[in-house]
């Protein structure tokens, strides 16, 4: 399943260059992106819950956006306990006071559109900020992840064009899931290469999950010796049949084998309640609108280096 072609080498180079800075993301979240012969062209409009216009943000600012709601919402609420002191005017006695304020969890905050680009196009990201979210520190340690996310890709010294999009495919009050999907000319390259990830977040934790850790792994392997499994997406061109084909030289071990990604990139709170990311490797697999996983594949760079699939 290796490819020899260097083109698609030095793809999973760029893919592995940026996985390990998302890593290094976590212990310092609000690092500015590098400022070269980038300018900030960014243009953002309203996310898929409405129209809303929202005003351009320069790409390196740290303007909050969203906020918080504090409506109650009896069936999906999250309890918060805030402690203060006072102290009497002629006494050192001091009384503590506890007050407790219910913060709603719901399905009303948005996703918009943010875009980097160089100065002359050739180089695009397309991201996502979250607005209004009941917890803004996750909502803040996401943008910046999101954003860093996006200069690390376009930072790469090799690249001669580059575009990069994102697609939310489920959104909900309990998950959130994205799916970036880039391609992109390497100098000197006569083919474009092409990669994909993912991130779902639960949205009553703040960490990230694995979809596919829902999919039993040699059923999934058994559908596709079997043909039993669903084309989401492919390279253009590339049909169903092209990638049976494609698959028919692996056995069922090695398709688990191929199917599983290890040292996956996850957000978790640590024991400070401080947001971290571990891992190096890309989630390879979200959630569509129905709560079913799709897996992403890597297939060969002349089918377009991966398909989208499920079991």
């Amino acid at each position: 399943m290796k490819n020899s072609n260097i083109e698609r080498a030095m793809a999973l180079l760029i893919c592995a260059a940026l996985a390990v800075s998302l890593a290094a993301c976590g212990k310092d979240n609000k690092k500015k992106a590098a400022q070269g012969k980038t300018q900030n062209s960014d243009t953002i409009k309203g996310g898929q819950d409405g129209d809303d216009t929202v005003s351009i943000i320069p790409f390196d600012d740290d303007e909050d956006e969203g906020g918080q709601s504090s409506a109650p919402d009896d069936d999906n609420s999250v309890t918060t306990t805030t402690t203060t002191n006072t102290t009497a005017k002629k006494t050192t006695a001091a009384s503590t006071k506890a007050t407790t304020s219910t913060v709603k969890r719901d399905n009303s905050y948005k996703i918009v559109d943010k875009k980097y680009s160089n100065d002359d196009g050739s180089i695009t990201f397309t991201y996502p900020q979250i607005t209004g979210l009941y917890d803004k520190d996750m909502q803040d340690f996401y943008n910046e992840l999101f954003k860093s996310d996006a200069n690390k890709a376009v930072s790469q010294g090799e690249l001669e064009t580059f575009s990069g999009e994102y697609k939310v495919t489920l959104k909900n009050k309990d998950k959130l899931s994205i799916v970036f999907r880039c391609s992109g000319y390497m100098k000197g390259g006569l083919f474009p290469s092409s990669y994909a990830y993912a991130y779902t977040i639960d949205l009553s934790t703040g960490e990230t999950v694995n979809p596919f850790d829902s999919i039993n792994i040699s059923k999934a392997a058994d559908s596709i010796v079997n043909n039993s499994w669903t084309l989401v997406r492919a390279g253009d061109g590339v049909s169903k049949s092209d990638v049976i084909e494609y698959f028919n030289q692996f056995n069922e071990e090695e398709m688990k084998s191929f199917m599983s990604v290890k040292d996956v990139i996850s957000v978790r709170k640590n024991s400070q309640g401080k947001y971290t990311v571990s891992g190096v490797s890309f989630c390879n697999s979200y959630f569509d609108g129905t709560l079913e996983p799709v897996l992403i594949l890597e297939v060969s760079h002349a089918m377009g280096d991966y398909i989208e699939a499920q079991f």
